[in-house]
């Protein structure tokens, strides 16, 4: 969903180690339950009480994960994404081309806005979906426009989008569309401002400041906030078993990962659950030259979960195609 401009293929050669299962809280806790050892009374006593409470904690973020909860800019964003594919025909893989921002109004109203990524923005256009009772109402900044042309139309909308997916396996017709979105943008003034802004020298200093904050703030166990992040993106991204099942977990996949995971979001401290789902390549497709086989659902999918009470604070998916998002 956020603009990237690495290659599924760059992403995947990058970090293709991925973790093995994160220790179990639970098992921990289960263990000092069973443990036949027969300590003094009151350390017997204390011992019971804490392995108790830790039990209810766990039982807890179990159902925090079993019944996941919305920040207000998350459920609009999901009732925003349905609006957008029955309305509109946009769908979640087309969403690779756009950038989604949230922002909560003071009515309640909750606007969504998806404008194209990068060069493509002028001719994608801006989608505003307001929210609001759980009812949304969609205008785009080309409504009224002729879409009609392919690639030649100057205001591309659901045809091209469907073009450009298909477009987006092949390189060579890749490059074409992208080139083409980019002349469009160009002569309409509008061509992406690549110029570098002013580097603020305090933002890594604030940047670590905050993640640090939201790991001190983490009041669940990092397994169960994983739980409900996993359970996020089966859910909202309707997977099957299967594709479930090829789902590669990132976050903490290093040993001394610290804070890296971590990090404030909209105001709230947040863990990352970052997933990789992509189609298995096999040691004899590598060695033939045999192209790696394409998935509808696959690339990256992050959710941030708030570390204190489990909910959806902000979500994304990338698929790596579009190379602009």
């Amino acid at each position: 969903m956020r603009t990237n401009n690495d290659t599924m293929k760059t992403r995947m050669d990058r970090r293709l180690s991925f973790l093995d299962s994160m220790p179990s809280c639970r098992a921990k806790v289960f263990d000092r339950i069973a443990r036949e050892e027969r300590p003094a009374p009151v350390r017997k006593k204390f011992s019971l009480a804490l392995s108790a409470a830790l039990v209810l904690a766990l039982l807890s973020a179990a159902a925090l994960a079993a019944n996941l909860l919305f920040s207000p800019r998350v459920n609009a964003a999901r009732i925003a994404e349905r609006a957008m594919a029955e309305k509109r025909g946009v769908t979640m893989e087309m969403m690779t081309f756009f950038g989604r921002e949230e922002e909560e109004l003071a009515d309640g109203t909750v606007r969504v806005t998806y404008s194209g990524a990068g060069d493509l923005n002028y001719a994608l256009g801006t989608y505003t979906v307001l929210v609001k009772d759980g009812r949304a109402e969609i205008a785009w900044s080309r409504d009224g426009e002729d879409t009609s042309g392919g690639y030649e139309a100057e205001a591309w909308g659901k045809d091209q989008l469907a073009q450009m997916l298909s477009d987006c396996l092949d390189t060579q017709r890749k490059s074409a569309f992208l080139r083409r979105a980019a002349a469009i943008a160009e002569a309409h003034g509008a061509a992406e401002d690549v110029s570098s802004s002013e580097w603020d020298e305090s933002w890594p200093e604030r940047l670590e400041a905050d993640k640090t904050a939201a790991m001190q703030a983490r009041r669940l166990p990092e397994e169960d906030l994983i739980a409900i992040g996993r359970k996020f993106i089966v859910e909202n991204y309707s997977l099957s078993e299967a594709e479930a099942g090829l789902m590669e977990l990132y976050t903490g996949s290093g040993e001394s990962e610290g804070n890296s995971w971590y990090d404030m979001v909209n105001g709230k401290p947040c863990l990352k659950v970052e997933y990789l789902l992509y189609a298995p390549y096999t040691t004899q497709q590598m060695i033939n030259g045999e192209p790696r086989p394409h998935m509808d659902k696959e690339g990256y999918y992050n959710v941030y979960v708030n570390v204190k009470d489990g909910t959806v604070e902000e979500y994304e998916h990338d698929s790596g195609l579009g190379g602009e998002g």
